[in-house]
């Protein structure tokens, strides 16, 4: 079971570190975006939801390609949705706060949109299925999640962090409620001149936030930078591998 409190807390302290860190979600965010445009070209999109909006990176990209009735934008953290709704000039009942899998949603959208959230959720087949639910006949869901390589050196070292699913199992679920029109598998590989770049940037973005709390001490942070050498290339640079998933589905 995911710790929602735990990566509530993680994600609010990165707040201010998150958009100058977050080098592979803003690529995430461009190439999600790129799918929104290409397949909704002929999509009367009044309303539209945004799960997981943190600091906006694609909610200003969604405001510019539509002309909504209502955009609506979800995340867990208070501060990110609240921030995000205000600085884009959204109304404060556009900005719903909480837990998508257990918040209660009052309107049905023509597009659901999701950048590198899905994968926090603790009942996936079941969300999705909440979802549908909120979504028009013919109208589109379109997201990004992380794939059971993602963070692969960070998870081997340490023993903790998500379990990412398989593409085949997002299908499967899809299945039920959609058609899948798209579906790819991408990956980044970012560099760092040692491991204790790697385990700030996690910080910094909110990556660390795993499904149980860990702790690192001085101590468990020496054995991790040590161990993370069997990672080093020949440059003795240390990579962290991200493996983004993207699928575009429309509501049967």
């Amino acid at each position: 079971m995911i710790d929602k409190a735990t990566i509530k807390r993680r994600f609010k302290r990165s707040i201010d570190t998150y958009d100058e860190n977050a080098t592979v979600q803003k690529m995430i965010v461009n190439h999600l975006f790129s799918l929104v445009d290409k397949y909704t070209q002929q999509l009367q999109a009044g309303n539209i939801l945004e799960v997981g909006c943190g600091t906006g990176l694609l909610t200003r990209k969604l405001q510019n390609r539509f002309s909504y009735t209502h955009l609506d934008v979800n995340d867990l953290v208070d501060d990110m949705c609240s921030k995000t709704a205000s600085v884009l000039h959204l109304p404060a009942s556009a900005c719903l706060i909480g837990d998508i899998e257990t918040i209660t949603l009052e309107r049905i959208y023509d597009l659901v949109v999701s950048a590198s959230t899905f994968q926090w959720f603790n009942a996936p087949a079941m969300t999705l299925k909440k979802l549908a639910g909120q979504i028009r006949e013919g109208g589109f869901l379109i997201f990004s999640t992380f794939g059971d390589e993602n963070l692969t050196e960070l998870r081997t070292l340490t023993g903790q962090g998500l379990v990412y699913h398989a593409s085949d199992e997002w299908e499967k679920w899809l299945s039920a409620d959609f058609e899948l029109l798209y579906a790819e598998e991408r990956q980044h590989i970012l560099y760092f001149q040692d491991p204790l770049e790697v385990l700030l940037h996690v910080k910094r973005t909110g990556a660390n936030a795993t499904a149980t709390p860990y702790s690192w001490t001085k101590s468990k942070i020496q054995q991790f930078c040590k161990a993370y050498d069997r990672f080093a290339n020949e440059r003795h640079t240390y990579p962290l591998t991200y493996h983004p998933v993207y699928f575009v589905c429309r509501k049967k």
